[in-house]
């Protein structure tokens, strides 16, 4: 039982740390991320998250405890920032398999233990420097302790239960447990079990609350109005979209986010539905019956959540991602067994075989010419593309010639792809398709879809800029940003001491920026004026296209453009001297 869910976590450890470390940080939020780990790290501070030297309380610090930990061991680079999201995802694996073996034996631990890491939506975020991974931990360890206990096991099973809820608690926020709180709730309701006191044991909450409250306690006495802020305003507000300090963040429409999570979970979604009614469907005839309806309900719950509040971001349903892999694992092991009521093989391998053809055809439309995806496309998957456009400023183009060997590699994978799907549809074997299908993703992942992202996180990097501010800034010259510093924020790894910003009060910051300690930082359009006439050499870093940029108010002999990336603008008061832009 135990090589289930080790064989999926060496999987998972070959898709997401080959080429972990090789992509430059893509802003935002990674290199916020980043610097508020570095941050902690260099003070010594371990309550305060800090960015620019301001307070920072949109998340809470146990992403940015780990990326410290690991900046400490292996030093300040790519791969420790992502190492802590990477190993989250390994571990979810391991627990998704372990959990899927409890319910179904190893054949199905197997399927939802590679279901879960083979799709794009764990993918991306399993390799990026965010905290979304981690919640999801927890969120399936929380589950997987509730089934243990439901099944005989229910002191330890609680303990984890109440424990991953705490932890999810010093990750994404104080109404994190809420959610799976109130499906056990509606679970029970629903199955008509009782009593309900033993499922809420005083040494439980209190466990939960040990872990996951002296943090919040501490912070609201060194800055009172944490709480308030990180309860009322950063959690039911930002959900209402009716934010005191609003960020930058776009939401989603309710067709956009249905859609963007379908992309995510391919090609395992084409089976979704029919594994979501199946396992909702009455009777629920003993506990692993029950159980599945709680998976089914988990999943559903966090569906139909994120549709209809008005705030959603396009990794909004990824804590059901284990669990749809679950429900799916279910599906296609019942069409291998044969089992009564279970899909048969072609209505699991046609969906598929479909699926991989059109990608198939995709891909080889690029490869002869055919545009990329368009800003349009791209936004939907990409909040910080999104924020860009909708402020009116063109995103970072992409260009085709940079794609040509990412393009003929998925044409060549999902054209072999098509083929083994066509033969399994042929011999009606959903263990040949469901094999093929596994097998494409294994490889699509860490060649074409890597290279992708690697190819994306180049075109959004500042690195050309942190390369070129290092080259010139002295100590002393005066370093601006124009807009919210999170879109650029990298650059605050390579550049000492904090940055002025002008015009970026709408930003992850705005509640930080209220403290006196961040009075000096926060600049208007004025007080640039002023310090850029002074003696001295100054450097402008702007996210913010020059047709409505504030250099457009600056005495234009005094602008000197030295280079340009990813989006963003350098600039200096003095030209270079003996370097030209590409320097």
């Amino acid at each position: 039982m135990r090589d289930v869910p080790l064989g999926v976590a060496l999987v998972a450890v070959g898709l997401y740390f080959v080429g972990l470390g090789a992509v430059p940080f893509v802003d935002p939020p990674e290199g916020f991320h980043a610097e508020i780990a570095r941050q902690m790290m260099r003070a010594r501070d371990w309550a305060t998250p800090r960015a620019n030297g301001v307070l920072y309380l949109d998340k809470p610090p146990l992403l940015y405890w780990l990326v410290s930990a690991s900046f400490t061991v292996a030093g300040v680079t790519q791969f420790a920032a992502r190492l802590a999201p990477a190993l989250a995802v390994v571990a979810c694996a391991a627990v998704t398999a372990r959990l899927g073996v409890s319910l179904g034996g190893p054949r199905l631990g197997l399927l939802a233990g590679l279901m879960a890491i083979t799709n794009l939506g764990m993918f991306v975020y399993g390799r990026a420097a965010k905290p979304e991974t981690l919640f999801v931990l927890w969120v399936t360890l929380a589950w997987t302790g509730f089934a243990l206990a439901y099944v005989g096991d229910r002191r330890r099973g609680l303990a984890l239960f109440y424990a991953a809820l705490g932890l999810a608690v010093l990750t994404k926020g104080l109404l994190s447990p809420l959610g799976p709180l109130l499906v056990v709730a509606a679970f029970f309701w629903l199955t008509r079990e009782r009593p309900l006191g033993p499922w809420a044991p005083w040494w439980g909450v209190l466990l939960a609350g040990a872990i996951a409250l002296p943090w919040y306690v501490v912070m609201e006495v060194r800055s009172p109005g944490v709480l308030w802020y990180m309860l009322v305003d950063n959690s039911v507000h930002r959900l209402t979209r009716q934010r005191v300090f609003p960020g930058e963040d776009v939401t989603l429409g309710t067709v956009e986010f249905l859609v963007v999570t379908l992309l995510a979970f391919l090609p395992w979604a084409l089976a979704l539905p029919w594994a979501l009614a199946r396992a909702l469907q009455r009777p629920w005839e003993d506990a692993t019956a029950r159980l599945w309806f709680l998976i089914g309900l988990w999943s559903a719950a966090v569906l139909v959540f994120f549709t209809l509040v008005p705030f959603k971001l396009p990794h909004g349903a990824l804590p059901a991602f284990p669990f749809f892999a679950l429900l799916v694992a279910r599906a296609w092991d019942g069409a291998i067994e044969g089992e009564p009521g279970a899909p048969s093989p072609r209505a699991l391998l046609v969906p598929v075989l479909c699926l991989f053809a059109l990608v198939a055809g995709g891909f080889v439309a690029a490869w002869m010419g055919v545009p990329p995806l368009s800003v349009d496309v791209l936004s939907s998957l990409d909040t910080a593309t999104r924020n860009v456009t909708e402020r009116g400023q063109p995103a970072p183009p992409l260009p085709l010639d940079a794609w040509a060997a990412t393009v003929r590699s998925g044409a060549v994978i999902f054209a072999l792809a098509t083929v083994a799907m066509a033969v399994a549809v042929w011999r009606r074997s959903a263990a040949l398709g469901i094999g093929g299908a596994l097998a494409t993703m294994i490889a699509f992942l860490p060649t074409v879809a890597a290279d992708g992202m690697t190819q994306f996180a180049r075109v959004r990097s500042a690195r050309p800029l942190a390369e070129a501010l290092a080259q010139r800034a002295r100590p002393g010259d005066l370093v601006v940003h124009e807009g919210a510093i999170e879109n650029s924020a990298s650059i605050l790894l390579v550049v000492n001491g904090p940055l002025r910003v002008v015009n970026g009060l709408q930003s992850n910051l705005a509640f930080g920026a209220t403290f006196p300690e961040a009075r000096d930082i926060f600049w208007d359009s004025p007080q640039l004026e002023e310090a850029w006439s002074k003696p001295g050499r100054h450097f402008l870093i702007s996210a913010v296209n020059p047709a409505r940029s504030v250099v457009r108010a600056l005495p234009r002999a005094s602008v000197h453009a030295i280079t340009q990336a990813g989006g963003r603008w350098l600039y200096s008061n003095l030209a270079d001297r003996g370097r030209t832009v590409d320097d």
